[in-house]
């Protein structure tokens, strides 16, 4: 009698034991003079709650991102406009380089807010993005056992979305 309580014990914690996971990866690239394009970063971020029998997690996350395509016959000379939902460099007056946007590139951003918890078991994050633009860098590998609460928002703003954009993905239904 006594056995079968205990399996019947290892049965129902082993259904307790859950998992949320979410991840966001992009690839940022750029074009040398006369070159091909070359990746230049993977943007990633990621996050994985594990919470332990008996114990509860929660993951709460809000963000938005956007990285438009790149047009480079504005820059090379074949032609005189950047594509309406690209980005491109040209040349100002004085002969410096400046960057152009058609009117519905969607913008190369990134935002987060985020909520992970767990009373006991394992949170773990990833985080590897940097901004070609600024030359912003953040990384951070970790893991923490037992009790974790972590808040945290973040920004990075590349290029603003051209004016005929449409500003999110729910604003096309």
């Amino acid at each position: 009698m006594k056995k079968n309580m205990i399996l019947i014990s290892i049965y129902t914690a082993a259904i307790m034991l859950f998992l949320f996971s979410t991840a966001f990866k992009v690839n940022s690239s750029v074009e040398i003079r006369g070159q091909e394009k070359k990746e230049v970063s993977e943007q990633i971020w990621a996050v994985e709650i594990e919470a332990e029998p008996g114990e509860s997690g929660s993951l709460e996350q809000e963000f938005e991102a956007a990285e438009g395509p790149y047009d480079p016959d504005l820059k090379a000379g074949v032609s005189d406009e950047v594509k309406d939902d690209a980005y491109g460099f040209d040349y100002d007056e004085e002969g410096r380089l400046e960057v152009a946007k058609g009117d519905q590139y969607v913008g190369s951003y990134f935002e987060i807010e985020q909520k992970a918890s767990t009373t006991g078991g394992t949170t773990k994050r990833f985080i590897d993005i940097s901004s070609p633009w600024t030359g912003a860098y953040l990384y951070e590998d970790m893991a923490v056992e037992g009790s974790a609460s972590i808040e945290e928002a973040f920004e990075m703003e590349n290029l603003a979305p051209g004016e005929t954009a449409i500003p999110t993905w729910d604003d096309l239904f």
